[in-house]
């Protein structure tokens, strides 16, 4: 936001006060207040340009596009010469879609003031939108000439770079843009998404301290950071030493940690912050995990006093195990152990015996004792807070808030009622911090997804957004943040997933988001119109879902658009192995079942065990079971995906990637498609390129205008 240029100053001096309000009301989101004082402003100067401006720039941010154009289309009449009002206007055209009108106006400012930015920044989202990387990135480069500290220019050269398959070159300047700028949730996300295939083979302490203030923060997803944070700790000099306690008994693994030279675990450095955010996905760390429980396991016996030394530890250890829902096998020996420990704690309290109780919240969560009311009102260490509020707090809040829970519909499919109790057992998925979205109105929106469309803009000032299967809630709050000023109702079959929800949403502020239980094969009775609907990953699992997908088109108003997610016949190939494999082992859907499958399936199938591992769902039991245990599924080709859509009066607008290196692919192989939208086309690469989709499809369509 800038002041209005000299020639005004003068004649307009009085007004400037109320201006530089109008300013920091816009930069910390007041829009009301700051409109306020935009209308005294323009009440007393209906030309003042730069007023003009700010309320096209507000209109801009809610989504009123004709509105914004009409405003600064003035203000530019008035001056020309202001390059703010040119760039504002190219964002404003691009919004729209008109590229090339949007192009004119970033040129404009550029002719005004050829070292300005953002108007740079604008020509690269245009160039990055045609699919044209090197002329984006030669326009970031023209911008960095004049100003190599800008943020965004440097997080916006990432981004390019990323695309164009230089991820050196990319971590470079996403941390450059997060160095400057530590607190913006697009730049942390972009590093930490740079760095998702980066593998040590030498320790680099200097990276690692820079990446490990990112876990914990809101956007990050710790899968992405993965692999550079376990083969860091993994390349320890202290993890080294205990190498050999991997392959000892419990009695011995104690005996190792019970001397006085053995070095302190959470000296490794990235070790505690991993354990507390993260999901161990490395064979040797995991390995070395189970070694540390069954020596600390066997402490408990031998010396339980010398178990304080490793109160931290201990901690970390269970809320890890915690989040990972205990997926890893116990042996027999243990079991008995811990069947021995669980009835010894009946007379101990935590307060004088609190690290006994760290040890069975390593193999078994808190909450589920037939005793959690005795624990959860017991007084705990300080040291153990943490252990304390995720294994016990937070799920006993979770059930009251269950109770709570508004039932929009009942649930009679019994194939509805299976995958429920499924998801009551082992809601789906747990997580830390939330996926947040940028604000956009819904056609900016759909224009990022679909960049090869050309999407309609559409004033939805206020847009009722329906996610329609949220689990516990991660998607639910991405699209209560990726749509302005929006109303989302998120609804489930869980009752467990959904108090999940609540409880994450509420902690971190969302209030826009209203959560409740129903069956989307009951959803049609719902006197509610959405104009977005999203459903990732929960039709295929209906027991029809052409008949869920035509209840959704009923609450989908005219004209508006479909996020669906449903799974690939090519994609799961691996998946319909292993369902195979359990159905052939008559295995059942029990945590011990998959914990059994897990522990075997390297035995029966060590490729596709290799394969399998390489999922982050292979690291948690929910996500496991969720993977290959599921009570119901249906899996389809491209072209039976449009017998589905075609089926429900539904127009197809394509695929959304997270990159654009496939649709660039696409519009090689195939010019006289350009819209990329023939699903035969879509089928022959598939086939071609088995693990293009992963194993979920995710496209959007559209409800024709009546």
């Amino acid at each position: 936001m800038s002041l209005p240029n000299p020639d005004e100053i003068a004649a307009k001096a009085h007004l400037l006060p109320m201006l530089r309000a109008a300013i920091r009301a816009i930069e910390t989101e007041r829009f009301d207040q700051a409109e306020g004082f935009l209308d005294s402003i323009l009440k007393q100067e209906p030309d003042f340009a730069d007023a003009l401006h700010l309320k096209g720039y507000i209109a801009f941010q809610r989504g009123a596009l004709d509105t914004a154009r009409q405003l600064v289309d003035q203000a530019i009449a008035k001056d020309f010469h202001f390059e703010d009002y040119h760039v504002t206007l190219g964002h404003i055209l691009l919004a729209l879609g008109d590229r090339e009108g949007a192009r004119n106006s970033f040129g404009a400012a550029i002719a005004l003031n050829p070292k300005y930015n953002e108007a740079y920044i604008g020509l690269a989202h245009i160039f990055l939108a045609e699919d044209s990387v090197d002329s984006a990135i030669g326009a970031l480069a023209t911008a960095r000439s004049s100003s190599a500290k800008n943020p965004e220019t440097n997080y916006m050269l990432g981004y390019a770079l990323m695309i164009k398959g230089d991820a050196k070159q990319a971590i470079r300047f996403f941390g450059l843009a997060h160095k400057l700028a530590p607190d913006i949730v697009r730049y942390k996300v972009g590093l930490a998404r740079s760095l998702r295939d980066v593998r040590l083979k030498q320790p680099n302490p200097e990276l690692v301290a820079n990446v490990l203030p990112l876990l914990g923060e809101p956007g990050i997803e710790p899968r992405d950071l993965a692999p550079l944070i376990e083969s860091a700790i993994c390349l320890d000099p202290v993890f080294v030493a205990l190498n050999p306690i991997d392959a000892m008994p419990g009695q011995a693994v104690a005996a190792v940690l019970s001397r006085p030279s053995c070095p302190d675990l959470l000296g490794i450095t990235a070790l505690p912050a991993w354990l507390k955010y993260g999901l161990v996905s490395h064979p040797k760390l995991e390995r070395r995990l189970t070694a540390l429980r069954r020596g600390l396991l066997a402490m408990a016996f031998n010396s339980p006093e010398a178990l304080s030394r490793y109160e931290s530890l201990l901690c970390l250890m269970a809320i890890c195990g915690f989040q990972a829902e205990y997926i890893d096998w116990v042996s027999q020996h243990e079991t008995i152990a811990l069947t021995e420990l669980a009835a010894k704690l009946e007379t101990y309290s935590p307060a004088d015996s609190p690290a006994l109780f760290a040890v069975y919240a390593c193999y078994r969560p808190l909450y589920q004792r037939h005793d959690v009311e005795r624990l959860a009102s017991a007084s705990w260490p300080d040291a153990y807070a943490d252990l304390k509020r995720i294994q016990i707090d937070e799920p006993l809040a979770e059930q009251r808030i269950a109770t709570t829970i508004p039932a929009l519909t009942p649930i009679e499919d019994q194939t509805s009622q299976a995958v429920r109790e499924m998801y009551e057992e082992s809601p789906f998925p747990r997580w830390h911090q939330p996926i947040l979205g940028t604000p956009q109105t819904v056609s900016s929106r759909l224009r990022t997804a679909l960049p090869l469309q050309q999407i309609p803009a559409e004033e939805r000032l206020t847009p009722e957004i329906l996610v329609a299967g949220c689990g516990t809630g991660l998607h639910a709050i991405l699209a209560a943040t990726s749509y302005a000023f929006s109303k989302v109702l998120a609804i489930d079959l869980s009752r467990t997933s959904l108090s999940y929800a609540i409880r994450k949403a509420t902690e971190i502020g969302i209030s826009n988001v209203e959560f409740a239980q129903a069956d989307i094969l009951k959803l049609g009775s719902v006197p509610r119109r959405f104009d977005v609907i999203e459903s990732f990953g929960v039709l295929h699992h209906l027991r029809d879902p052409a008949a869920g997908l035509a209840q959704l088109v009923a609450l989908l108003k005219p004209g508006g658009y479909m996020m669906l997610g449903l799974y690939s016949e090519v994609g799961r190939r691996d998946v319909v192995k292993a369902r195979d494999l359990i159905a052939r082992l008559r295995l059942g859907d029990s945590p011990e079942e998959v914990r059994e499958f897990r522990r075997i399936l390297p035995k029966h199938d060590p490729q596709l065990a290799a394969r399998l591992s390489a999922s982050s769902a292979y690291y948690a039991l929910s996500d496991l079971r969720d993977l290959v245990f599921h009570r119901q599924e249906h899996r389809y080709t491209p072209q039976q995906l449009r017998q589905f859509i075609n089926g429900a009066g539904l127009e197809f607008l394509g695929f959304e990637f997270s990159s654009p290196k496939a649709l660039s692919g696409y519009r090689a192989r195939f010019p006289d498609d350009p819209t990329a939208t023939n699903l035969d086309h879509w089928a022959e690469i598939e086939l071609e390129n088995p693990d293009l989709f992963a194993n979920c499809y995710r496209f959007w369509v559209r409800r024709k205008p009546d």
